[in-house]
């Protein structure tokens, strides 16, 4: 009798984690592909797998009217935004990036666009690993990371501005 209810108390159990195990992977969402990579001559190649995010080349675009512009002559960009968005580059906003240099705020629970500086691939890929909404640039001898946050089309527009400043 003792045996028959430990079995029939396994068997249970082993149907539940069993269900609960086939629930959580039924309701993971897959990963998305990242983009494909590519670099320009202000960047250096670099090896890249599926797992990283690629360096993109500066795009020349127009920018809309009634945007603004943030130019950071110590990183050395510009970038244009709505002037619907706000700019924050104060330390209080910055407060949980300590490699922030500014954020770009439309409004809702979270920063719309995340702009750090990193000294080497290696640091921004530990923190982003497979991130592909975050696009990098290696100005000078930095990079420079552009993460849209909410994967916002808007913010793709905004990224889109980016110019480098310094040769």
């Amino acid at each position: 009798m003792g045996n028959k209810l430990i079995s029939t108390f396994l068997f249970i159990l082993l149907i539940i984690v069993s269900l609960s195990f086939a629930y959580y992977y039924g309701t993971q969402k897959p990963d998305q592909p990242l983009p494909s990579p590519t670099s320009t001559s202000e960047s250096t190649p670099i090896p890249q797998t599926s797992s990283l995010p690629s360096l993109v080349p500066s795009p020349t675009s127009n920018i809309p009217s009634g945007w603004e512009t943030y130019t950071n002559s110590e990183y050395g960009f510009a970038i244009s935004y709505p002037s619907s968005y706000q700019l924050l580059t104060d330390r209080n906003n910055l407060y949980g990036y300590p490699n922030g240099i500014a954020l770009i705020y439309g409004g809702g629970q979270s920063y719309d666009l995340i702009i750090e500086h990193w000294d080497s691939t290696s640091a921004y890929e530990q923190k982003y690993p497979n991130q592909a909404n975050l696009t990098v640039k290696k100005i000078g001898n930095r990079y420079i990371s552009f993460l849209n946050n909410n994967s916002d089309p808007k913010i793709d527009d905004i990224i889109a501005t980016l110019k480098i400043t310094i040769p």
